[in-house]
């Protein structure tokens, strides 16, 4: 993990797969994830977040929700996303240590986040509610 002076860089904001979601599928909150990150330019993400949005842009495509062209932009805009990807396998022990209150995934994007001396951006309120997190944690509530 490289270190970071976020007073040179200014603020991070980890970005979750659920944010990330609703942006590059046109959810009903993905308007309001644009404005938040709109505020602060320098985004980051495991790479996992990659496979989880790629996962639910699948799904919804399989569902009927995306048709096929909507789909493919929808993973054309994934990949376009300037977020800067981290490699996972440093913030393996620090997920380790969140395993009893929060789950694998999200687990990864609360260590990125806290080595990063980051904030974290999600519209998942179970994630929002858990013990264990040192990062500070910001939500998108997908209801507004």
């Amino acid at each position: 993990m490289r270190s970071t002076n976020s007073a040179a860089r200014g603020p991070v904001l980890v970005v979750d797969a659920s944010c990330l979601c609703e942006v590059v599928i046109g959810g009903p909150s993905a308007e309001a994830i644009r404005e938040k990150l709109a505020t602060d330019p320098d985004h980051a993400a495991p790479h996992v977040v990659d496979v989880e949005v790629f996962g639910v842009i699948r799904r919804e495509h399989l569902r009927g929700r995306l048709d096929r062209t909507e789909a493919a932009q929808a993973v054309e805009d994934l990949e376009a996303w300037p977020g800067e990807r981290f490699g996972h396998r440093l913030l393996l022990d620090r997920a380790w240590q969140l395993r009893d209150t929060v789950r694998g995934w999200d687990a990864m994007y609360v260590a990125l986040a806290e080595a990063l001396d980051a904030v974290l951006l999600t519209s998942d309120m179970r994630l929002v509610a858990a013990t264990g997190p040192t990062c500070r944690i910001e939500t998108v509530d997908p209801r507004q």
